[in-house]
């Protein structure tokens, strides 16, 4: 039912305070990746989500040795700003693993090679579905009773993303999208300096019904 549907997708929250524990076994982990993957929708089934599902030493050594150092580079020596990404990328590195989500572009380009006339839709619609399957992933973590955050750290640095790349052995067609950081919640979702408001749902749904 839809109200069951929607009841689970208010469980998902963002979590910065995470533990190295898991409520589930790595197979179950790997399960739930897998069937994310295989039923989000993508345009004309193109199927070029791919995801890296990383735990113990691979997720703290992303985060230790690709996302610090690349990242901290694009800070023009900032102290407060290094101080604080510093602070942050230590959280994420603090829990149980990391999905890390992509979008092949040799798929996406060929589909746009394939079908002219919708080609330039293709990079778009590839962004709608990398969303969905990180929608996905997120909530079926939530109802397992994980908390993760999404980062995107790939996009913001080109070092963090090629080393990225070369260190997991991924082609270079991939073109990284987000970072998942999980475990179990040490605390509350969000930050006490930015709690869950919601704007007025009147401002945000029109309805016309005839």
């Amino acid at each position: 039912m839809s109200s069951t549907f929607l009841s689970l997708t208010k469980t998902r929250r963002t979590h910065y305070g995470l533990s190295k524990v898991s409520t589930v076994p790595d197979a179950k982990l790997q399960s739930i990746v897998e069937e994310a993957v295989m039923h989000t929708p993508s345009p004309f089934n193109m199927q070029a989500g791919r995801v890296v599902l990383l735990t113990g030493k691979f997720s703290d050594d992303l985060w230790e040795n690709i996302v610090k150092p690349g990242y901290l580079k694009t800070l023009g020596g900032n102290e407060g700003a290094i101080k604080l990404y510093t602070q942050k990328i230590a959280e994420y590195a603090a829990g149980y693993g990391t999905i890390l989500f992509f979008e092949d572009q040799a798929v996406v380009n060929d589909m746009s090679a394939k079908i002219l006339s919708l080609g330039k839709e293709f990079p778009v619609w590839s962004e709608n579905s990398t969303g969905m399957l990180q929608f996905t992933a997120w909530t079926a973590l939530a109802l397992e009773g994980i908390g993760a955050s999404l980062q995107h750290y790939g996009a913001y640095s080109e070092e963090v993303s090629a080393n990225v790349l070369k260190e997991f052995n991924l082609p270079l067609t991939w073109k990284s999208t987000a970072m998942m950081p999980f475990g179990v919640p040490t605390g509350e979702p969000g930050t006490a300096s930015r709690p869950k408001t919601f704007n007025p749902i009147e401002e945000r749904v029109k309805v016309y019904f005839d």
